[in-house]
């Protein structure tokens, strides 16, 4: 069952605006390009068209025929990743330069940082992330009290799962700045992270009310979580028609999670085609390659499944796609293959949770649940998360580990704390029917199954 951590970080869409170096570092905490606010007219209620205009560089291919017409993948033409790849090794180089001619230009450490998140879409290496956070404190000794500063590196703190540090960055925004809407809409997410739904409503509501791309794209998330796809599927297709540029990552994400809505539906070859379109966009982009492996394995493309999943493996070298690739090996008949690759997925796993104990617990659990069952390691992790995040997916995580370990007392109190949430998806219900049924409750189980499979018949 794949965690739900992946899809509640969707708050950290992971762009910049612009592929050439922005002229102010972007709010890593949202990291997704704000675009101008669109008229609060009764247009605005509506859609914007999918194909709205975007000017494409030279090279840049035209995108394919849209395959489900007006509501299918996004038609705007982007970046090519041949010049998108090329201009991130650029900036990069000019920062660092920039950076030895002028080593008090503390300007120059937040666009680096954000290079670093920038870079991070691409290999998934968490040291980015250590490394934005090392060039963020040289900024804020400069200028302690920078709003945009201090956004930026509770955006960083939160991707490591730094909950707690990342709250008081944006508390402290607010204090300053309290009607700051983009801080509002952070320290929302940081709360609904931490377990306190209550005290993050009030702020979820006043920091997604505009008609931007982050707006739109953030309550599109609150829609799914609760649920509600097609209003989910509206609002993402509004955050397209707030973008103006032509950046392949935000553009691609927008397909991403209108695709993940499909897969989380039952729809697969409608999740093939939106994850195809953003893949195109940026095959490097690591998050959008690997959805892709994922629904040509369930369609039963195992070859082009496994191409794909090695290229994720050697980009990013992350032990979760090392087990999804140990999947397709298995279902081509290439056991031994995938019982060597499940072997250095653990090695990596334990490398990685000594590195990153904090980012990466969540991220383990299923690991020793399902690919290399070991209940007492799952626990470890699972209980780990606890410590630095209360939402319902990690609740839900510490009552399946503790059910496999037999802590039955322990896994009903994690499952109740978890269902007081307002939840409705297919993966957690699944997995609260796994643990219902781990405590004998029969009845309740085939009753939770039933309403996720209503959401996703082929659950």
């Amino acid at each position: 069952m794949r965690p739900l951590i992946a899809l509640a970080a969707v708050v950290a869409v992971g762009c910049s605006r612009r592929d050439a170096p922005p002229p102010a570092s972007p709010d890593a905490t949202t990291k997704a390009a704000q675009a101008a606010p669109a008229p609060a007219d009764a247009a605005a209620a509506a859609p914007r068209p999918i194909a709205t205009a975007g000017r494409a560089p030279a090279g840049t291919p035209a995108p394919a025929p849209a395959e489900l017409g007006p509501e299918g993948p996004t038609t705007v033409r982007s970046t090519h990743p041949d010049i998108f790849l090329r201009n991130l090794k650029a900036r990069r180089a000019a920062l660092d330069a920039r950076l030895k001619a002028r080593p008090d230009d503390h300007t120059v450490r937040p666009k680096l940082a954000a290079w670093h998140l920038d870079q991070m879409v691409l290999d998934g290496d968490l040291a980015h992330a250590v490394e934005a956070e090392r060039l963020l404190n040289e900024a804020l000794a400069a200028k302690p009290d920078d709003p945009k500063l201090l956004r930026q590196r509770a955006g960083v703190r939160a991707h490591v799962h730094r909950f707690a540090e990342a709250r008081a960055d944006l508390e402290k925004v607010l204090k300053a700045n309290p009607d700051d809407a983009a801080a509002k809409r952070s320290l929302g997410w940081m709360l609904r992270n931490l377990g306190d739904w209550e005290a993050a409503e009030p702020l979820l509501a006043a920091g997604t009310a505009g008609t931007s791309f982050d707006d739109h794209g953030k309550r599109a998330m609150l829609h799914f979580l609760a649920g509600r796809v097609d209003e989910a599927d509206l609002d993402l297709r509004r955050a397209h028609g707030a973008y103006t540029d032509v950046h392949p990552v935000p553009l691609a994400w927008i397909d991403l999670q209108r695709g993940h809505l499909r897969l989380r539906t039952g729809k697969w070859k409608e999740a093939q085609a939106f994850f195809k379109r953003a893949y195109d966009r940026l095959p490097q982009n690591y998050v959008v390659a690997e959805h892709l492996a994922e629904v040509e394995h369930l369609l039963g493309n195992h070859a082009e499944s496994l191409r794909i999943y090695d290229e994720v493996v050697k980009g990013t070298g992350l032990p979760e796609f090392m087990a999804a690739r140990a999947g397709v090996l298995r279902d081509l008949g290439r056991a031994a293959e995938a019982d060597a690759e499940i072997a250095k997925a653990d090695a990596r796993w334990k490398a990685l949770l000594a590195e990153h104990p904090s980012a990466l617990a969540a991220h383990a659990v299923d690991f020793w649940l399902e690919d290399k069952p070991d209940p007492a390691e799952a626990r470890k992790w699972a209980e780990k998360n606890l410590e630095v995040r209360q939402d319902p997916d990690s609740l839900l995580l510490a009552a399946r580990a503790r059910a496999a370990t037999g802590d039955l007392e322990g896994a009903r109190t994690a499952l109740t704390k978890a269902q007081a949430y307002p939840i409705v998806m297919d993966e957690f219900l699944e997995g609260v029917a796994e643990v219902q049924k781990a405590l004998g409750d029969d009845a309740a189980a085939a009753e939770t199954m039933a309403r996720a499979r209503k959401l996703n018949p082929r659950l």
